[in-house]
């Protein structure tokens, strides 16, 4: 069975087997939109985890199912493709962390920690989206 990934952003279908035949501007395009089709995965099954908790009602577990068994493809493809964007960029220099990048690390711990997971997942969630909304990148679904 060959997997194969419907890229909006690509504008086509990507087979597994073709990724190592992508540019890097493509690459680096499939790998965003797989991120974000993970990251809208993880949403959709927490939110119905939560809402299934709060009702009492359990989540449906074949939707669940099909759900993760897509997160599984698409990190799978995620994985490849960062492996191509890898092989493909130049030798890395040791860089120390930016300021930004250790800032953000720092509020995403006191912000869980003040707020707890679910507020801060959907937190995130919202600012994600409104981030997406801002550069006009369509918001991926599973």
């Amino acid at each position: 069975m060959e997997f194969t990934f419907n890229s909006k952003s690509l504008e086509r279908q990507v087979a597994l087997h073709e990724i190592h035949q992508l540019s890097v501007a493509d690459a680096r395009k499939l790998h965003a939109e797989l991120v974000i089709a993970v990251q809208a995965m993880d949403d959709k099954v927490n939110e119905a985890q939560v809402m299934a908790q709060a009702s009492g009602i359990p989540a449906d577990k074949d939707w669940i199912h099909r759900v993760k068994k897509k997160r599984r493809i698409c990190v799978a493809f995620a994985t490849q493709v960062k492996q191509v964007m890898e092989s493909s960029a130049p030798a890395p220099q040791a860089q120390s962390p930016s300021f930004v990048t250790v800032y953000q690390q720092r509020l995403d711990e006191l912000l869980l920690e003040e707020l707890g997971q679910t507020v801060f997942d959907e937190i995130k969630a919202e600012a994600r989206d409104l981030a997406l909304a801002d550069l006009q990148v369509p918001a991926q679904g599973a």
